[in-house]
């Protein structure tokens, strides 16, 4: 009968005009509280629409349709489009659909109850009570329209948001495209991802929405800015408590909440209703940053399908971002956007550090460190700028340093200077063709001997071994350049990846030298277990890091081809490489070391010859008569060290009276014990004081890659 009857037309307008308006209040505001009390009296204890006030409640919910259901000018769109905006507000704050039918029921009782008591004719009484109840039916059918519109937007950011974790290869752009997915949700106002600096202080590391994206700029000086420490009124907020608690944190309303006075002002002027501050934590249950979400509803993080929707968020994103994002720093916004408008402006310089080959002390080759120009002609480090780049960011930072390179080989060449140059390359490339495509395009632009281009792969767990990667890497190496595995670490997994990616030289961490001073045994040993381990299958080794002389020469007497270091050189402009190259000499004799570190990886190398030689008669004979590292060392360096002197004394004893392997034990402890005190000695006070012939002073300061 509904259906037959025009509902919005000419009849229907007149009649509700000639309605008393007394009897069309009563009835609205009927109507209305009876709405809310059905919804209220379905929900449970937990759910939102308990927990709201009354006035949150209307005010959340706006141009309620009903309070203009018996409007002589409604008209059916109009009635439609309201009854979706509620609809989706309902969704918000978990109203479901059966709550809404039962107490559609009551309602449509009250409309039966009410109009016999108007004085209208019996016919328009019947016909008035069509025309409501057909409306009653078409709100009904806005809002159930717009609940579901409000969960296809959740059902597609999710399904969105798994493709996007694992599509991402960096940290940057995880956070940013999360957020700017997340922020697709029916009312959702802004997002952000921040981590606290030193002081405990959270920056905003990435902000997305129009509003937050305004004030972004401000941030920094912001004298709210909430923090970790419990004993602060700024640190108990939701992002203080999830960052101590490792908890989600949700507010229902903004505005109610005491805890969150300090912000309430800059809420209200954004937009904001409701929020949730989530940690993300790495493998050891360890807050790593917190991601926070703003929406123009009350309660919208705390229904309980959204409960599961967060945990179930935070647990992924807290293993994907502990893989992507080890270490990185906390760079505030405005850096962010900065560092990327400066790449994309082509503020890019390239700083070399010289590799030179340790047997002849020649220039071997230089690598390629990026910085970029500040406008004072100063430079900023890739420790601070890498971790603000998405992968198209990398990109453009590949193929801008790749070209730079390419001419500066060629200006060096026309100088009479023929080197090669290494050049960082992200893991991520060895599966994202794009970085092939660059090489080949730059390569057919600009012609070079291939060869002369090395490019140095981060070693990391994200490599796959699938057949992408190994049709990449064949093409890779159709191009005819050289490929390194950068930053080597020990053991079984090492080998494989050397397996994995066929390159043709490995490049030996600097953490694995920087412990030489206070443990020589365990640097060196590596060093060396490391070196044996790429000379087995067929690589060079370069060794970073060599910041004393001894390290150098440690690095030579253990087989390393070539070395790296501020004890060589610091990173130069591309213009001082050719002078400092014709200035550079560098000879170590590894049977005639001049430094304590020397002397002991020449040890560490007669005792391995020792202990092979054990079972061999004829071996040990030859061990024994070769002639001692050690001992020219003490005769050329440390004439004056008696007690290294008897050490020494003692260990040769031990070998000419056949081996005893107690005394031979005690004799090489005594003497690594006193090798290792001049050792410390020579490290603290040459590293850097003496510089080797040819270094040269014109450098930016150097930071690790």
């Amino acid at each position: 009968m509904h259906d037959a009857i025009d509902a919005y037309g000419p009849q229907a307008s007149d009649v509700l005009g000639r309605v008393q308006p007394s009897y069309t209040e009563a009835l609205t505001r009927d109507l209305c509280a009876t709405f809310q009390r059905g919804l209220v009296a379905r929900a449970g204890a937990d759910d939102v629409i308990s927990q709201l006030s009354p006035n949150d409640f209307w005010e959340s919910l706006g141009a309620h349709p009903l309070s203009r259901l018996l409007d002589a000018d409604l008209k059916e769109h109009a009635l439609r489009q309201s009854a979706r905006e509620m609809g989706r507000i309902l969704a918000y704050i978990g109203v479901e659909n059966t709550w809404l039918v039962e107490t559609y029921d009551e309602l449509m009782s009250i409309l039966r109850r009410h109009i016999p008591h108007w004085t209208l004719p019996h016919q328009e009484g019947h016909f008035l009570q069509d025309v409501l109840m057909s409306r009653l039916m078409i709100s009904l059918g806005g809002i159930v329209t717009g609940q579901r519109q409000v969960m296809k937007s959740q059902q597609r950011v999710m399904g969105a948001i798994t493709r996007l974790i694992e599509t991402c290869t960096t940290l940057s752009d995880l956070a940013r495209t999360l957020l700017e997915t997340l922020l697709t949700l029916d009312g959702m106002v802004a997002g952000t991802f921040a981590k606290p600096d030193k002081h405990g202080t959270f920056q905003y590391e990435i902000v997305v929405g129009a509003t937050v994206e305004r004030h972004a700029s401000t941030f920094a000086n912001y004298q709210r800015l909430p923090t970790i420490h419990g004993d602060d009124a700024l640190g108990r907020g939701p992002s203080g408590c999830a960052w101590r608690s490792g908890q989600i944190q949700r507010s229902l309303t903004i505005f109610r909440e005491p805890l969150l006075a300090p912000w309430c002002e800059i809420a209200r002027e954004l937009g904001y209703v409701s929020y949730v501050a989530m940690p993300i934590l790495d493998a050891n249950r360890e807050p790593q940053a917190i991601l926070s979400l703003y929406h123009s509803a009350p309660g919208y993080f705390s229904t309980a399908d959204r409960n599961n929707l967060l945990d179930r968020l935070r647990s992924v994103l807290s293993a994907t971002i502990a893989r992507l994002g080890r270490y990185a720093p906390t760079i505030h916004y405005t850096a962010r956007a900065d560092y990327r408008e400066r790449l994309a402006h082509g503020a890019l310089t390239l700083l070399y550090q010289p590799v030179i080959d340790l047997k002849s002390g020649h220039l071997a080759k230089v690598e390629a460190l990026a910085r970029l120009n500040n406008p004072d002609g100063t430079h900023i480090p890739p420790a601070d700028f890498l971790p603000a780049f998405g992968a198209g960011d990398l990109r453009r930072l590949f193929a801008l340093g790749l070209r730079q390179a390419i001419t500066d080989l060629r200006q060096w060449e026309a100088r009479g200077l023929l080197t090669a140059v290494a050049i960082n390359l992200p893991a991520q490339a060895l599966a994202d063709p794009e970085y092939l495509e660059i090489a080949q395009t730059t390569l057919s632009e600009m012609p070079i001997d291939p060869s002369r281009l090395a490019f140095e792969i981060l070693e990391t767990d994200d490599i796959q071994p699938g057949e992408p990667t190994r049709g990449l890497l064949a093409q890779w190496r159709e191009l005819g350049v050289r490929l390194a595995q950068d930053d080597l670490g020990s053991g079984y997994s090492s080998l494989l990846r050397m397996e994995r990616l066929a390159v043709d030289e490995v490049k030996i961490d600097q953490g694995f030298v920087s412990t030489v001073a206070r443990s020589p045994r365990k640097a060196l040993q590596f060093i060396h277990h490391l070196t044996r381990l790429a000379h087995d299958v067929g690589l060079s080794v370069v060794i970073e890091g060599l910041e004393s002389r001894g390290l150098i020469e440690a690095a030579t007497i253990l087989g390393a081809d070539a070395g790296q270091g501020y004890a060589i050189s610091r990173p130069i402009t591309a213009n001082a490489l050719s002078s400092w190259s014709r200035g550079f000499r560098l000879s170590v004799t590894p049977e005639q070391p001049l430094t304590a570190l020397g002397a002991y990886a020449a040890l560490l190398l007669r005792a391995a010859l020792l202990n092979l030689a054990r079972t061999r008669p004829t071996l040990m004979h030859h061990v024994v008569a070769e002639p001692c590292a050690i001992a020219t060392y003490i005769e050329t360096t440390a004439p004056e060290n008696a007690a290294l002197k008897e050490a020494y004394r003692a260990l040769t004893d031990t070998i000419r009276d056949g081996l005893d392997p107690q005394r031979h034990e005690k004799a090489h402890r005594q003497i690594e014990h006193l090798l290792c005190t001049e050792i410390q000695r020579e490290e603290n006070a040459d590293r850097l004081a003496h510089p080797l012939p040819g270094e040269t002073n014109e450098a930016a300061p150097a930071y690790r890659r």
